[in-house]
């Protein structure tokens, strides 16, 4: 009989279609496994207690997760927090999942692979020099609002390679003829590099491997009382 650990599954989505941007890692077992030399009352037991340890399991790696967040991400949103919800496994299905939302699993999946991330529209906006909130973002509607501010202009100035939003410095009236010097407010960038940083699906698997045998003998103990 294999050891208790090497009986579960665990598999992790393809992550090749971008698009379908998806982050998770599914815990799999099979009863019948488990079922061997026991008798009638315990084997009766063994499809709910292993649902019992999968889904101990899968919390555990939830929490996990969110330190991960906390620890590695600069001063994470809310919103960024609430990114990992679990399908639960069943005592019909003994198939768990945990899974980043597809929001959130959009940006979360550059932390976790790296890679070179190009923008799904005309560039990546990153202030420079320009108010942010407590997150690190710039706030909802402040690209609109830097824009209505006097003698500021989005594009590529004459002479630079760089595109972005920019303010005249000089007086209200400051024409765009007068050679005014320029103060870059929020960079256009065309990509943006990511080295992998969270390690959230190698970490997740060693938890399962490691936790899901003692899950699983503390749910039969419950499951026979």
């Amino acid at each position: 009989m294999l050891p208790l650990s090497q009986r579960f599954g665990l598999y992790r989505s393809s992550l090749a279609n971008r698009l379908a941007a998806s982050m998770d890692l599914r815990i799999t077992s099979n009863a019948k496994q488990f079922q061997r030399g026991l008798n009638n009352a315990a084997r009766k037991q063994v499809p709910f207690a292993m649902s019992l340890a999968i889904n101990e399991v899968l919390n555990e790696i939830k929490r996990n997760w969110e330190k991960t967040l906390r620890r590695r991400l600069d001063n994470p949103t809310p919103f960024t927090m609430k990114a990992f919800a679990i399908k639960r496994a069943t005592k019909r299905n003994l198939r768990g999942v945990i899974f980043a939302k597809a929001i959130q699993a959009d940006y979360l999946l550059w932390q976790e692979d790296g890679g070179t991330r190009k923008p799904k529209r005309r560039a990546i906006l990153v202030p420079v020099g320009q108010r942010v909130n407590k997150y690190g973002n710039m706030p909802r509607g402040a690209v609109g609002r830097v824009l209505a501010m006097p003698n500021t202009f989005s594009g590529k100035p004459k002479g630079s390679s760089h595109a972005g939003i920019y303010r005249r410095l000089g007086t209200k009236n400051t024409s765009r003829k007068s050679g005014a010097k320029l103060k870059l407010l929020v960079s256009y960038e065309r990509k943006a590099r990511y080295k992998p940083s969270l390690k959230l699906i190698s970490g997740a698997a060693k938890t399962a491997t490691a936790r899901l045998p003692q899950a699983l003998l503390k749910a039969m103990r419950r499951a026979m009382k």
